[in-house]
């Protein structure tokens, strides 16, 4: 290393942040004594990546931007700055006013770039013109991680391994399966068969028996409802992090706020805001699949619904 304080550069949309990128930049790493990241943003553009992909929901700036944190969050000579590039062509186009909007962020926070990385050999020549330093091409054929974030929107299950972790959560798919005694194990079956995670829900057997039951006899008050329902938002947000695509469990808010109707004959704002915020994207009843059927029809048609979330 020499004398010289290095700095260096590097872009990127981070749509979403890969194996690749993070080997880029921890290759990078071992090259300078800081290292800025600019992370790409321009609203159109990344609607319309969205819209082309099969990702179930769109990154937004913020979430892009806390994956490169807590990845990079023990490494004090990183720094992330959000380059909003609204206005300009778009790549290859633009070179001009997109290098100008990145030197006014350099400017800003004094940055003084001594080397520009990037694993696009196409780029290179632009990057020596507009920054005037050297680049440094890194795994440029993807040899070491053979991955792009275009790969990952087309097919970010078929990918999951290259997703970053701190992303992950982001794209695991809630699956609620609701029902009664054989029908409330599918959601812990299923979780062993996609090797996830299952968050059990305790009470349930208590709101199910309140329902049922023709004697006018209280298991839970209405503040333990809300106990219940905060205790599964904390327990779900929990297994989240450590869920391989899926998540399951066998209670949604949507039907806790419906048992709560039923037995308190009114509706609960609490619950009705846990209802309209926190997504599924799978609820199933039993109620709902055709009456009679075995144990094992039942497997087959939930398992095939949830199979589908992942193609």
């Amino acid at each position: 290393m020499s004398s010289k304080h290095r700095v260096g550069l590097i872009f990127g949309k981070f749509y979403p942040l890969h194996s690749g990128h993070i080997y880029l930049i921890e290759k990078a790493l071992t090259q300078v004594d800081e290292l800025h990241v600019m992370l790409g943003c321009e609203a159109i553009r990344d609607k319309q990546l969205f819209e082309k992909s099969r990702l179930p929901r769109q990154p937004q700036v913020s979430d892009r931007f806390s994956w490169l944190k807590e990845t990079f969050k023990d490494r004090h000579n990183i720094h992330i700055h959000i380059s909003d590039e609204a206005g300009i062509n778009y790549y290859p186009n633009g070179w001009q006013d997109w290098s100008d909007s990145i030197k006014r962020i350099l400017l800003e926070h004094k940055i003084e770039p001594t080397v520009v990385f990037t694993s696009e050999s196409q780029d290179v020549k632009q990057h020596e013109r507009y920054f005037g330093c050297p680049v440094v091409i890194v795994d440029a054929d993807r040899d070491f991680v053979n991955i792009s974030a275009t790969q990952i929107r087309e097919n970010p299950y078929q990918n999951w391994s290259y997703i970053a972790k701190a992303a992950k959560p982001f794209f695991v798919k809630k699956v609620a399966i609701i029902g009664h005694d054989k029908f409330n194990e599918l959601p812990v079956q299923l979780a062993n068969i996609y090797n996830t995670q299952y968050v059990s829900n305790g009470y349930i057997n208590y709101i199910q028996r309140e329902i049922s039951t023709t004697e006018n006899k209280r298991y839970l008050s209405e503040n333990d409802y809300l106990r219940i329902a905060m205790l599964h938002v904390e327990r779900m947000s929990k297994a989240v992090e450590d869920a391989n695509k899926l998540l399951f469990t066998s209670i949604d808010f949507d039907t806790l706020a419906k048992y709560y109707n039923q037995i308190f004959a009114k509706s609960n704002e609490v619950l009705n805001g846990l209802k309209n915020s926190y997504q599924f994207d799978l609820v199933i009843h039993e109620h709902d699949l055709p009456a009679n059927s075995t144990p094992l029809q039942h497997f087959e048609i939930v398992s095939q619904m949830v199979e589908s979330l992942l193609i």
